[in-house]
């Protein structure tokens, strides 16, 4: 025999086994992941439907409790105004009249500190209620208008100019005596 037919026979032969020996062992692994799965128990659906229930979950809940009342905070007149006020009446922002500018604020004081505090507590043009902060009571705005007043140089105990200006010496004393000279 020639040479070359024995060297194909012994290399076809060892190619035929490695194939056989390698389809063995890729069986062997495919039956070894079969057991494998086997043994994992069947779902039943669970870890599924706790999935969804996670996905699906409100981001809040209702509640019908009653809120606890805000206790309210004792401030002295500067730390509101520091806290709340000094935002817009330092600056004059919006048109808030500036702490210091007497000529913005002597028409506001001639409404009455009534009115001012009003004001003050249900907002008026660009001014939210309560300065924006609900925390307030009419007592801390009160307080902090009369200290935006007397930073100003107003007095804020003084009557105001409408309020004086009713009772005004002339219109008493055309009253109480029809002798005195009228008024021009």
């Amino acid at each position: 025999m020639n040479p070359q037919v024995d060297k194909s026979v012994v290399t076809t032969t060892v190619t035929l086994i490695a194939a056989l020996v390698l389809l063995a062992v890729v069986l062997f692994m495919a039956a070894s992941l079969i057991s494998v799965v086997d043994n994992i128990a069947p779902d039943d659906g669970s870890r599924k439907q706790s999935a969804v229930l996670e996905r699906i979950k409100p981001i809040a809940r209702v509640s019908f409790e009653q809120p606890k009342p805000v206790v309210a905070v004792q401030l002295s007149a500067k730390q509101v105004y520091d806290k709340v006020c000094a935002a817009c009446h330092a600056t004059g922002t919006l048109g808030a009249p500036k702490v210091g500018a007497k000529d913005l604020w002597e028409p506001r004081f001639a409404q009455g500190l009534d009115t001012l505090v009003t004001h003050a507590t249900n907002g008026i043009r660009a001014m939210p209620a309560k300065g924006g902060d609900p925390s307030l009571t009419e007592a801390n705005l009160k307080d902090a208008i009369v200290y935006m007043l007397e930073e100003t140089g107003i007095k804020a105990g003084a009557a105001p100019a409408a309020e004086a200006s009713s009772t005004s010496p002339a219109s008493a004393s055309t009253k109480t005596d029809p002798a005195a000279p009228e008024a021009k």
